[in-house]
């Protein structure tokens, strides 16, 4: 009986230990940010206050309107928004093709989210190069409900 208790306990340890691998394994190739960008939703993102600085140096060269999205790790709206609403096939083709993209980590940037009135995330503040702001959407929406924005603020970036 003690030999069947031992075993079995045995293999639990050995499946624990498999499994705690697997995981760390698959952990330490995830990234979420570098020193100089971040990656949310499968979409890189200038990071911090100088990524904000040159996303509108870029923006303005290149004439491309500037998406702030405000984010922090423990929100679990923004986990559903960056897989469902900025993984959308669409709306990420525009992100990633027509927009200058900063990410800022609200337990991080507190003094940017503050300069923009942002207290909780998801946040998206829509600019255009010189930095005037377009368009706010607050919250996880869905990408049938941002597409129009993005759409909407493009052209009128580039109308400009």
């Amino acid at each position: 009986m003690r030999t069947k208790k031992l075993v079995s306990i045995l293999v639990l340890a050995l499946i624990i230990a498999f499994a705690y691998f697997s995981y760390t394994t698959a952990l330490s190739n995830f990234t979420l940010s570098d020193k100089n960008n971040s990656y949310l939703g499968g979409i890189k993102f200038h990071r911090a206050a100088a990524g904000l600085e040159d996303g509108f140096q870029i923006a303005q060269q290149e004439n491309k309107p500037v998406m702030v999205y405000f984010w922090a790790i423990w929100c679990q709206y923004c986990a559903r928004f960056q897989t469902d609403t900025l993984g959308n096939p669409e709306v990420k083709n525009i992100l990633e093709n027509d927009y200058v993209l900063v990410a800022m980590d609200l337990d991080i940037d507190r003094e940017v989210a503050q300069q923009y009135g942002v207290s909780y995330p998801p946040y998206l503040v829509f600019m255009d190069p010189k930095g005037n702001v377009l368009q706010r959407v607050p919250g996880a929406v869905g990408p049938d409900y941002l597409l129009p924005i993005v759409t909407q603020v493009r052209e009128q970036v580039r109308g400009k």
